[in-house]
């Protein structure tokens, strides 16, 4: 029953598909979060998979992004966008979180959050134009696949901020069940080689923003929105390699 309730909990934070929970123990929603993935994705690509935009793969990839964007608020594209911004800052330090806790955006935000649309409809268009509609279900799952593996490898790092609330959630057992279901549901989706260059992707990515993270003295909530956007894509790509 505290899974489900975990499960609801996380649903209702990282997407508008679940009830809003107050203050929601955010450590044990963690395990959770690849599920939640699962969950957007098949509310995302069932559509899509019945035929709703018929032939016309670039308008279904198209409202394949508008919808992830609705159903997520927004959330991790604007940490996406945030941590573009303060990392083209060329600061270090508390100058760099002040940048991206800025709310207006700037160059490379305004930037990112343009590769980050255009390429989830892009990509998402070439997928669907040779079938594999189910990896466009698997690609929110593999994105916060990454985001609990970067939680894990920056558990000291946490700054204040519903971010550092989520760390210590990234146990090894959470941390490898998230990592297991995220290279499952791409292997189930598009094969072995799709979850191999999937996973190679998401490696290369994780490495930057954990560098990154050790680099400035602290990891928060754009983080991890930035590195589910970024896995997002990265499942996406990988599926086409």
């Amino acid at each position: 029953m505290s899974i489900w309730r975990h499960y609801l909990a996380a649903l209702g934070f990282l997407t508008r598909l679940g009830p809003a929970v107050r203050d929601p123990d955010m450590a044990a929603c963690v395990p959770c979060f690849p599920l939640v993935g699962a969950t957007l994705g098949l509310v995302l690509a069932v559509p899509l998979a019945l035929g709703l935009f018929g032939g016309h793969p670039l308008a279904g990839a198209f409202a394949y992004a508008v919808g992830n964007l609705a159903l997520t608020r927004g959330l991790h594209l604007d940490g996406f966008a945030d941590v573009a911004d303060a990392w083209g800052s060329f600061t270090r330090g508390e100058r760099f979180f002040a940048i991206m806790k800025d709310s207006r955006i700037g160059a490379f935000g305004g930037m990112a959050i343009a590769v980050a649309l255009v390429g989830q409809t892009a990509l998402g268009a070439e997928l669907l134009g040779v079938g594999k509609v189910w990896l466009l279900a698997a690609a929110p799952v593999a994105g916060r696949a990454l985001a609990v593996a970067l939680m894990r490898c920056c558990r000291d790092l946490g700054r204040p901020g519903l971010g550092s609330l989520c760390l210590p959630g990234a146990t090894r057992r959470a941390t490898g069940f998230s990592v297991l279901l995220g290279l499952a549901a791409l292997a189930a989706a598009g094969g072995l080689w799709a979850a191999a260059w999937g996973a190679a992707l998401c490696g290369v990515v994780l490495w930057r923003l954990a560098a990154l993270a050790r680099e400035q003295g602290g990891i928060n909530g754009d983080f991890l929105g930035a590195a589910i956007v970024a896995g997002e894509l990265c499942a996406l790509a990988g599926g086409l390699l």
